[in-house]
């Protein structure tokens, strides 16, 4: 729940950048609470694991296009970048691939957010400045950890945000 309230913060600070609808933040916020299933196979490719659970799951309520999205973006929250070369995505819709590149962006700073698993993190801040962006992280206790994962993995949100994103404490 901690990842899937960073994730929504996210979404909700970039709605004039990504203009996703309300779909695609019910795609994040269900991705975001299932991304780690996988570990119950291995903690290695948890990613890869997660995607197969959450395509094969008969996810009720969404239709199999939206299903889709939901895996990828359990698949991409970590590691590889989603690219046309993978042909689950190359399959989707222009629009689907875009916003799959935006939420997984999120996920993945999201999931860094709670590194330690300890749900230190209070409140996210993202605001625009002249040279990109800055995510100011709060929370309780020493909070070194997020945010050093999260500016390791915040390259592919700055990539769709169009401008590099500094983490900083405070």
């Amino acid at each position: 729940q901690q990842v899937s309230r960073m994730a929504l913060s996210i979404f909700d600070q970039t709605l004039g950048q990504h203009r996703l609808g309300q779909h695609a933040r019910e795609w994040l916020e269900l991705a975001s609470i299932v991304h780690d299933i996988g570990e119950h196979i291995s903690y290695e490719n948890h990613h890869r694991h997660s995607y197969y659970m959450v395509t094969n799951g008969n996810l009720r309520g969404f239709e199999p296009d939206e299903g889709e999205v939901i895996a990828l973006l359990t698949r991409f929250h970590r590691r590889r970048t989603a690219k046309r070369s993978h042909p689950a995505f190359a399959r989707l819709s222009r629009p689907a691939r875009r916003a799959v590149r935006w939420l997984s962006a999120m996920l993945r700073v999201a999931e860094s957010l709670d590194r330690s698993r300890a749900q230190l993190v209070e409140r996210v801040t993202l605001a625009e400045y002249d040279d990109g962006w800055r995510m100011r992280v709060t929370g309780r206790a020493d909070i070194e950890r997020e945010i050093w994962a999260a500016q390791r993995n915040s390259g592919p949100l700055a990539e769709e945000l169009g401008g590099p994103v500094c983490v900083v404490g405070g």
